[in-house]
């Protein structure tokens, strides 16, 4: 085992043990994408509202952690994250929680599901301070994140990975941008 990797003795905080299940090392690239979306309205002249550019903000990170511990999940039922004995810490084999005993395959598939519930709830509320059409930007988001790893789709399996990447980045720019101007 990497000397890095998560252990139980080591995150005997559940809320530490919760955070770092989200891979927060990766969150910065949707920090980014959401910061270029505010850039771009705000460049074209529209205004920045503070509560709905901070709440896209938090709520694009947390459908990004959410997708990254279902991967997590999903990886671990197809027995992906188990055969990569030889990865490249902490690129590829995921965060090792299950696979390490962290956490449970249930408690990782719950924790992933109430973080999209989450993102779910905070996009119905963004979708009725700005337009209808942040729906479908936020569905085809959520759905490139869930079919990334999850059966019968997975797409990353399939030669689609690095296109998923790509558009679920895309679409949190250009969510980002419609929140802002109410429209594309």
């Amino acid at each position: 085992m990497h000397p890095a990797e998560p252990t139980v003795a080591a995150l005997s905080n559940p809320l530490w043990r919760y955070f770092l299940a989200t891979r927060p090392a990766f969150l910065s690239v949707t920090l980014f994408a959401a910061l270029i979306g505010l850039a771009t309205a705000y460049a074209d002249g529209a205004p920045i509202r503070a509560a709905t550019a901070l709440t896209t903000l938090l709520f694009a990170l947390v459908a990004h952690a959410g997708i990254n511990v279902l991967n997590d999940y999903y990886d671990a039922l197809s027995g992906t994250d188990d055969a990569n004995t030889e990865r490249i810490f902490p690129f590829t084999g995921g965060s090792r929680f299950i696979q390490n005993g962290v956490l449970t395959r249930g408690e990782t598939a719950a924790y992933g599901a109430m973080l999209l519930l989450a993102v779910m709830i905070a996009g119905l509320w963004l979708t009725a301070v700005s337009a209808p059409g942040l729906v479908g930007i936020g569905a085809a988001g959520l759905l490139i994140g869930w079919a990334y790893s999850a059966p019968p789709l997975k797409l990353n399996s399939r030669g689609w990975g690095e296109f998923c990447v790509w558009a679920g980045f895309a679409l949190i720019g250009v969510g980002a941008d419609f929140v802002q101007r109410g429209g594309l």
